[in-house]
């Protein structure tokens, strides 16, 4: 378990200096548990959703301390299902902040957990429950920071915008709803906040600290065949399964190009701090590794390391006859196709149909193709991320993660916002690997604490005129990514 170490109260305090109230993190770290215990006992297991509860129960919430909510979409999504937006108006000086968090969790099975997945527990130091992390947890440390920077009185420059959506754990239609139905709300944000995946703890050191600035694009295809049905034992020239067997060889064959991306070259860099040797010069360099047999052979070895550089292809889902006699009249398969974020799909399908090489094979789509999720690197809100998590975390390293898999973070990248994806926590990858969509899921109270200064000192530096969250109580002290 990582222990945060509290250092002295600082005399001096910004946020007082602007005539706003200094933070009390203890306080407030013990109600933001209170409040993330109430919400995981709001079943919003997916099927079927059940948001509007928790939307209602935001609105409840915020109105408590004086602010309004606003519950959207509740035709467009369905019975029992809802968005939710609330907003602390700035003062103009710059576009919106958006935290935005998905209300909705994956099923649990009651049995199979150490405690009630849904009684929002509170022991041994840490809240249990489906969502702790995934991902209420941390839309209520977005809350808390929210309804913090309100009591404190701080002056905004910017606009402060909360967001809970539904359905981000079967196919993002909340994210895509509110982001369609709403370009008034969207247009007036800069930046979104959202989840991340990859903030790296083993054994108690921080190894890197996590800010998700991409992610593949699911592309999936589906390849279909028809031929001449006919029994199996008097064979017509004409079955389907074998051009399809064909033209799926010439695809698993071929090699998709290896392209380093600079966020996931500077992902590797930070990758290299805990390798000797060889290997950590190729980390450190991998423009110049891959361009070596040994260097490229290395860095292609790791499953990971091998989807962050190129485009995959992978059959899944085959079909043919449902008979060992009989040659059916049409075989299919599906392929899961995952892009880098900047690929010409155009381009990439040439290639794809150059590969079939059947005329009588038809490439049919699987689904709508998220927009691009691809943010940069040199923004104020990137270098406001990395000054605090350099600032609470001395001497780790900020890794610039590119995801594999999926979100529901392109919709909101492709309705003009540039997102960030993070993870407001120090939990131990293990811990994370085994709870997250698992059993005994759970977040600890002192990983809320960070979390909230995370929270409060990013959206002070980029929206309270550079004054610290820090500063107005008390901080945590961090050397080389071990809690002191």
């Amino acid at each position: 378990m990582i222990r945060l170490g509290v250092l002295a109260l600082l005399l001096t305090s910004p946020l007082a200096a602007q005539g706003a109230a200094p933070i009390d993190y203890a306080k407030l770290r013990d109600e933001t548990a209170q409040r993330l215990s109430e919400y995981i006992r709001i079943n919003t297991s997916n099927p079927p959703g059940n948001e509007l509860a928790t939307a209602r129960w935001l609105a409840d919430v915020l109105a408590r301390e004086g602010i309004e909510g606003m519950i959207l979409d509740t035709a467009e999504l369905g019975a029992g299902r809802a968005n939710f937006y609330a907003k602390l108006a700035g003062s103009g000086g710059g576009k919106g902040i958006a935290l935005v968090h998905h209300m909705d969790v994956v099923t649990a099975t009651p049995k199979d957990w150490s405690i009630d997945p849904f009684a929002g527990t509170i022991k041994d130091g840490h809240v249990w429950g489906r969502g702790a992390l995934d991902m209420k947890g941390h839309g209520i440390i977005q809350l808390m920071a929210f309804i913090a920077l309100k009591r404190a009185r701080v002056p905004l420059t910017r606009d402060l915008v909360y967001v809970g959506t539904a359905d981000e754990e079967i196919g993002g239609l909340g994210s895509r709803t509110f982001v369609e139905k709403h370009p008034d709300l969207v247009n007036e944000i800069e930046y979104v906040l959202t989840e991340g995946a990859d903030t790296r703890v083993e054994k108690g050191k921080v190894r890197w600290f996590g800010i998700d600035v991409g992610e593949k694009r699911t592309w999936w295809k589906r390849l279909v065949v028809k031929g001449t049905t006919s029994h199996g034992s008097v064979p017509l020239g004409d079955n389907p399964v074998e051009r399809l067997v064909r033209a799926l060889y010439r695809i698993a064959a071929y090699e998709t190009p290896v392209r380093l991306t600079p966020a996931v070259d500077r992902f590797f860099k930070a990758q290299a701090r805990d390798e000797t040797g060889q290997a950590k010069l190729w980390l450190l360099n991998a423009g110049a590794a891959l361009k070596t047999r040994q260097g490229r052979a290395w860095l292609l070895s790791e499953p990971e390391r091998n989807a962050l550089l190129r485009n995959t292809i992978t059959p899944t889902v085959l079909k043919g006859s449902e008979k060992t006699n009989i040659i059916p009249q049409e075989a299919s398969v599906e392929l899961d196709i995952r892009l880098l974020p900047d690929e010409d799909t155009v381009a990439f399908r040439r290639t794809l149909e150059r590969l079939i090489a059947d005329p009588k094979i038809e490439l049919q789509a699987i689904g709508d193709m998220a927009p691009r999720y691809d943010a940069p690197l040199d923004t104020e809100m990137f270098k406001a991320l990395e000054r605090v998590a350099e600032r609470l975390l001395p001497g780790v390293l900020v890794a610039t993660p590119t995801s594999a898999g999926a979100t529901d973070r392109p919709y909101w990248a492709g309705g003009g916002p540039i997102c960030y994806g993070i993870d407001p926590w120090l939990v131990e990858l293990e811990e994370s690997r085994y709870s997250v969509h698992g059993n005994d899921e759970r977040l600890s109270v002192e990983n809320i604490e960070f979390g909230l200064r995370f929270y409060v000192e990013t959206l002070m530096e980029m929206a309270g005129g550079g004054a610290t969250g820090q500063r107005g109580g008390t901080g945590h002290g961090w050397k080389d990514g071990t809690a002191e």
